[in-house]
């Protein structure tokens, strides 16, 4: 720059110098160099010189290479960014799955447990209300001490199945409409002028004591599952009369056998 103005400062003193008949060319001369410097001074801003041509020139490359290193930094970390981000996000998934298999493993649970409580209601009343067709029987206190009495004599010696048959067997009858409609009346009907149950005449319904066994097989009678397949008549051949076991043989329709005793029904 000082340069430049060492030369204009001699060009004007030469201008001062010369006579006026140069002036013309001189003026020329002048506007030349004008122009020739303000170009030159143009280029040297644009692109600066010297000092500042190489500062500006590291800056630029301190700043690409900052760039570059930036880049490369970042080349280098993404890497490990990506790994982490795909390990949070797996684990995440996995999280999200264990809880999911949590939630239905707990909702099975309680579908589960809200099933079995609704059926378990109805197996307990199947267990403790098994089916029984006596229900429509009245029983007074007549009838109840009667049939305690007439299983005590017909089968005080049998097992508690062997006591709960013939008490069906004397329901039975109740409800079938071919006897006597009370458990009384049916245990002390007669046919033909003969007993129904011999103990009644013989002097064994009102001697014997009813022990707690023979009540524990009424009451499963009354209230207990039906063991008798329908069963309104029963012998124990052994001590039987052969012309009455005759008449069982030719008359009834055979069932089944259970201890001393033997069950039938109407053809």
């Amino acid at each position: 720059m000082l340069t430049i103005q060492n030369l204009l400062r001699n060009v004007y003193c030469c201008i001062k110098n010369i006579s006026k008949k140069f002036y013309r060319s001189c003026a020329i001369l002048v506007s030349g160099f004008s122009v020739f410097a303000l170009i030159l001074l143009n280029d040297q801003s644009f692109h600066g010189g010297g000092k500042n041509h190489i500062a500006v020139g590291s800056k630029a490359v301190r700043s690409a290479e900052e760039e570059t290193g930036q880049e490369d930094a970042e080349r280098l970390l993404l890497p490990s960014e990506s790994s982490l981000v795909m390990s949070c996000k797996n684990l995440l998934e996995e999280g999200q799955s264990q809880a999911s298999k949590d939630i239905q493993e707990e909702l099975s649970k309680r579908e589960v447990t809200t099933v079995c409580a609704s059926v378990q209601p109805a197996y307990i009343e199947m267990r403790t209300e098994p089916i029984n067709p006596y229900g429509e029987i009245f029983i007074s206190d007549q009838d109840y001490e009667a049939l305690c009495r007439i299983v005590q004599a017909e089968a005080g010696g049998e097992d508690v199945q062997g006591k709960i048959l013939v008490a069906e067997v004397v329901l039975n009858r109740v409800l079938s409409g071919n006897f006597a409609s009370t458990v009384y009346d049916v245990i002390f009907e007669r046919s033909g002028g003969s007993p129904q149950f011999s103990p009644t005449v013989d002097g064994r319904y009102a001697s014997v004591t009813v022990t707690s066994g023979t009540i524990e097989a009424v009451e499963q009678a009354l209230h207990g599952e039906d063991f008798s397949q329908g069963a309104l008549f029963f012998s124990a051949r052994s001590k039987a009369n052969p012309n009455d076991m005759g008449w069982f043989d030719r008359n009834l329709k055979w069932l089944f056998e259970h201890g001393g005793h033997e069950f039938y029904t109407l053809p």
